[in-house]
Order: C-alpha cells, then sequence, then structure tokens
C-alpha cells in the first residue's frame, strides 16, 4: 500500500472515530434511545432516511432536533398537518418571475430542496401532493420546481410519527424510510434517569449552569458535512465477503416466517453493515454488524421476529436492555399478581395497579395480536382500580383516571 493510500486510511478511521464518539455522547444525553441514535447515525452515513415511531413524550422530536445539532448543517424542520401548504416544505411561488414570463418557479432557498439534514414530524400527516413531491426528493435526491428538476444535498431526512400507517396509498411513501425505530417510555427503574438528565437540558436550555459557563452544546464543535461525505464514500470500501452467506440465511429465515422483507430493502441493509463496521474502525464486516437489521422492518410487529432471528444466528445485538418476553412468561406474572391481588396497605394496592399497567404496555408494545392476554390485564387492572376505590376512596381516582 503506498504512502497515500495509507494516509487516507488513517483519516478514514480518524474521521469514523471521531463521528462514532458524537454518536456516544448524544447516547448519554438521552435514557433508553441508544438505538435510536445509533439508527439515525447509520442512515447518514447510508444517506438513507429515518423513522422514528412512538406516542408523544417519548423524545423523537429532542433527538432529531439534538441529531441536526451534531453535523455542521442547519437543518429543515417542519411539523405537517392535513392542512400544511406545498409552500411550507418548498418555498413559496416566484411572483415576479411568473407575471414577467408566465413561467412557475418557486423560490427554494431556505427550504427543504435546499437542505442536506430534514426533520418533519407527523411525517405521514401531509397532503398527495406533499408526500408525492417528497417521494422523490427522498428517493432520487431530485425536486420537481415546476418542469425543471433540481438535484437536491440532502443526506438524510429525518421523519417521526405516532405510528405507521397501514394505508396501501401510503405504503411507497413509507418504505422510503430504511430504518426505523419504536420508541416507548422508558422503563419505570429509569425514570430518576430522566428527571436528572432532562432537568440538565432545561437549565442549559435557560443558559443556566452552575458555574455561569456557555453550556456545552453551544460550544460543542460540529462534524464538518465534508468530513460525513468522507465516510459516505468509505462505506463503499468496507468488504462484506464474510458475512454475506450468513446474512443470506437470514433473509430466507425471515421469509420464511412471514416476515415482510422486499428485495429492495435486503440489498439496501448491507450499506448498514458497512457503515457500522466503519464506526468500529475496520474495513471487513463481521457477524455483529448485522445488527442494524433490528431497524429495518416495514411491519412493527415483525420486529420480535426479526430479533429473535438474529439472536439464531449468533448476532449480537447492541442494546439488550429490554428482553422479548414469550406470551406465556406474560401470563405468568398476571397468575402472581392476581395473587397478591389482596394487598393490603394503599401502597402495595398502587404498586399492584401500576405493574398491571406495564403488563398492558408491555403486550402492545411487543404483542400487539395478543388481544386475549392483553384484554385479560387489563379486565384484572380494572378490577384492581375498584378494590382500591372501595378501600381508599378519597385518592380513588388519583394517577388513575386514564385506565
Amino acid at each position: 500500500m503506498t504512502t497515500p493510500q495509507i494516509e487516507a486510511g488513517t483519516r478514514v478511521r480518524q474521521l469514523a472515530h471521531t463521528f462514532a464518539t458524537r454518536l456516544e455522547q448524544l447516547k448519554a444525553e438521552y435514557v433508553g434511545r441508544d438505538e435510536a441514535v445509533a439508527a439515525i447515525g447509520l442512515a447518514a452515513l447510508c444517506r438513507e432516511h429515518v423513522l422514528l415511531v412512538g406516542p408523544p413524550g417519548t423524545a423523537k422530536t429532542a433527538l432529531l432536533t439534538s441529531f441536526g445539532r451534531l453535523l455542521d448543517t442547519t437543518p429543515f424542520t417542519h411539523l405537517l398537518t392535513r392542512f400544511t401548504e406545498p409552500t411550507e416544505l418548498f418555498g413559496p411561488i416566484d411572483v415576479k418571475l411568473f407575471q414577467e414570463r408566465s413561467v412557475y418557479r418557486v423560490n427554494t432557498e431556505g427550504m427543504l430542496p435546499r437542505a442536506h439534514l430534514a426533520f418533519l414530524d407527523e411525517v405521514f400527516e401531509g397532503s398527495s401532493a406533499i408526500l408525492n413531491a417528497l417521494l422523490t426528493l427522498i428517493n432520487e435526491r431530485i425536486f420537481y420546481n415546476g418542469s425543471v428538476p433540481e438535484p437536491s444535498n440532502l443526506v438524510t431526512l429525518l421523519g417521526s410519527s405516532n405510528e405507521v400507517p397501514d394505508d396501501p396509498v401510503l405504503a411507497a411513501f413509507s418504505d422510503r424510510f430504511l430504518l426505523r425505530c419504536q420508541l416507548d417510555y422508558v422503563a419505570d427503574d429509569d425514570v430518576e434517569d430522566v428527571l436528572d438528565i432532562g432537568w440538565t437540558a432545561e437549565r442549559a436550555a435557560i443558559g443556566a449552569t452552575d458555574n455561569g459557563q456557555v453550556p456545552a452544546d453551544r460550544t460543542r464543535v460540529r462534524f464538518a458535512l465534508s468530513d460525513l461525505a468522507v465516510l459516505q464514500r468509505a462505506v463503499a470500501d468496507v468488504d462484506l465477503s464474510a458475512v454475506r452467506d450468513t446474512y443470506a440465511e437470514i433473509v430466507r429465515e425471515l421469509r420464511s416466517q412471514g416476515v415482510v422483507f422486499s428485495d429492495r430493502r435486503a440489498v439496501k441493509a448491507q450499506k448498514t453493515f458497512a457503515a457500522t463496521a466503519l464506526l468500529a474502525g475496520r474495513t471487513t464486516a463481521e457477524l455483529a454488524d448485522l445488527a442494524p437489521l433490528v431497524h429495518l422492518w416495514t411491519d412493527r410487529r415483525d420486529e420480535p421476529a426479526m430479533r429473535r432471528v438474529l439472536g439464531s444466528h449468533g448476532v449480537a445485538l447492541a442494546d439488550q436492555t429490554r428482553r422479548l418476553r414469550d406470551p406465556a412468561e406474560i401470563q405468568l406474572d398476571l397468575t402472581d399478581l392476581r395473587n397478591r391481588g389482596r394487598a393490603v396497605s394503599k401502597e402495595e394496592n398502587r404498586e399492584l395497579i401500576r405493574l398491571l399497567d406495564r403488563l398492558d404496555k408491555e403486550l402492545r408494545r411487543d404483542h400487539p395480536n395478543a388481544t386475549t392476554l392483553r384484554a385479560e390485564v387489563r379486565r384484572t387492572q380494572r378490577e384492581a382500580i375498584l378494590a382500591f376505590a372501595e378501600r381508599f376512596e378519597e385518592d380513588a381516582m388519583d394517577g388513575f383516571g386514564n385506565v
């Protein structure tokens, strides 16, 4: 290898290390969001798009905004509603050009077609005109300004939604988000960490620090887009031959289990393996680099199966903090809680209701088709709340009004 090649390889490794470090710093700012941060980082390296799915209040917007501050660019952000006009995203009509020459153009300066990084909240709420234009923009990196195709420098579009729509009309647009991550409220055991980290962020937002210094986020050196482009090119140089046979076996097994996994997604997934290896400082992929597959589901209900298949092939997943449990295990927990149904103290009764609520959320998240078991859990929960109301009437609905 010649000296210039060695120097180029060294620079790529240094940049990959720097980018990986920035992602680790971002993970430290949020509780239970490591997989989401990793998915966003991979999307940027692969020039693909990522979708965060979850209920309000799970830090989707904050997370995507924070990633926007990591890169040396100003992201374009917008909340889509059914009333959003195309001009709000793509720019207003050039009235002078239209009046003088009868040519329809929009002024895209400062708008989505000119952005390197974009964040669209409630991304599926846009009109058909908006979604059709977005489809071309994110798929081909082209915006048709009137009849003139304008190239776009869009690196990645970060989208968020409360759920992935089942509407077949939206299927083509939805499928352009290669990486997906389901976000839920953090586990009860992590609430203290959420409060601590969240309060630090709130204080930084108003400029308050213990020593009067400027908050660290405002002085952090951003990652240059030119350096990101170097890493994007380096992704293509990663050798995937060592994992290709195992990956082919995984694809066949996923399909045999009814997991929706198209040829297009199967091909594009390889970029995420290469990017994962690159961030680890390697030019050759290893088995662990197949872990991003858990974020390539089309149907959210397929994610548990994808995790099981990867695990059966020895792929270590990055986030093992939450184990997907079999419904039979949840049934055993429910039986145990029913046996504790005659709790004596007020706090014991509250804990019983809280644990039943946790089981309900776990079923909704990991086993959405287990409707019978979930109905059983909710019935037991209602019975516990009624029993609480009879014994402690003054606090009967305190905290339980939405159950």
